[in-house]
């Protein structure tokens, strides 16, 4: 039974929508959000590549998912290296495609975290050094693996990225800044894709559950949870073929967010149902509200 049909209070749902067959790929899956959504797309039922730099990465993700009673049969690892420029990320994209197949979801979990000084004190240098990163991989990914999918029917692009998209954390001015770009660009991408065919869902995620985080609280979404979601919903849309539309925005600061986000139509903006609650939780757990909270209350969702 998926995690997300046993949280509390939640009642009996239809049988999930299946990825039998269909060929996913996830940038970013040796990563700790990346991985659970890895997890969720093969007990799916899809076959999902992962591409790293690294191989040794690609060995201790199969690993760790054969020892979690995952169908790793499935996976599809590929060497190389997505950050490295535009022409070495089409050959990475076109190995993709060669060893796994035309891809019909493709999920880009890129980017990390970063604490610093206030946006006032941070050195230009720093600054550039993280919006170039930060911003350039995603836009590799796109350029490399969008192409692949218009004209498939039902086909989805999906990014994941951080409630800093949307709400200020004191001293990650610079990440916040990159998240809130990355949502733009999902949004803009979606608007240029939709008469390709190609679905674009934007997940804006609060603290998440990982293998780090043993511990997470109880009301953190898990990453594996956050992966049956986007399986769910590119499988129905797979089943249906579309159509495309605008950008999905789907906000899951909480678990009491997961069952929404599911059924949430394609082209919706569904805000956490946590709200103001949601993002103090969230910015306490990264440790960066403290200070925001005694200069005034947060924002609305």
């Amino acid at each position: 039974m998926p995690l997300i049909d046993r949280l509390p209070g939640r009642g009996p749902t239809p049988p999930p929508s299946r990825l039998d067959g269909r060929t996913t790929v996830v940038c970013g899956g040796a990563g700790e959000v990346g991985e659970g959504i890895v997890a969720a797309l093969l007990h799916a039922g899809a076959r999902v590549a992962v591409p790293s730099r690294r191989s040794e990465r690609l060995s201790a993700l199969e690993q760790r998912l054969r020892k979690a009673g995952a169908p790793v049969e499935r996976l599809v690892p590929v060497i190389g290296d997505l950050s490295a420029g535009d022409g070495p990320a089409r050959r990475l994209a076109a190995d993709v495609q060669r060893l796994a197949g035309p891809p019909d979801l493709v999920v880009a979990a890129l980017g990390g975290w970063d604490a610093g000084p206030p946006l006032a004190e941070l050195p230009i240098e720093e600054w550039e050094r993280t919006v170039h990163d930060g911003l350039r991989s995603h836009q590799l990914a796109i350029h490399a693996f969008v192409p692949m999918l218009r004209d498939r029917p039902g086909a989805g692009y999906v990014m994941i990225n951080g409630a800093a998209a949307r709400y200020p954390v004191p001293g990650s001015g610079v990440v916040s800044t990159v998240a809130a770009g990355e949502l733009m660009a999902a949004q803009v991408l979606a608007a240029e894709e939709s008469g390709f065919g190609v679905q674009v869902e934007a997940y804006v995620l609060g603290p998440v559950g990982t293998r780090s985080r043993e511990e997470a609280a109880p009301w953190m979404a898990r990453a594996e949870q956050v992966g049956e979601v986007v399986a769910e919903r590119a499988g129905r849309r797979l089943a249906a073929g579309g159509p495309a539309g605008p950008a999905t925005v789907v906000e899951i600061l909480t678990s009491s967010d997961l069952g929404r986000a599911r059924d949430l139509p394609a082209g919706g903006v569904r805000g956490a149902t946590a709200g103001r609650a949601g993002w103090v939780l969230w910015g306490l757990q990264t440790g960066g509200i403290n200070r925001q909270v005694r200069r005034g209350t947060p924002p609305r969702g």
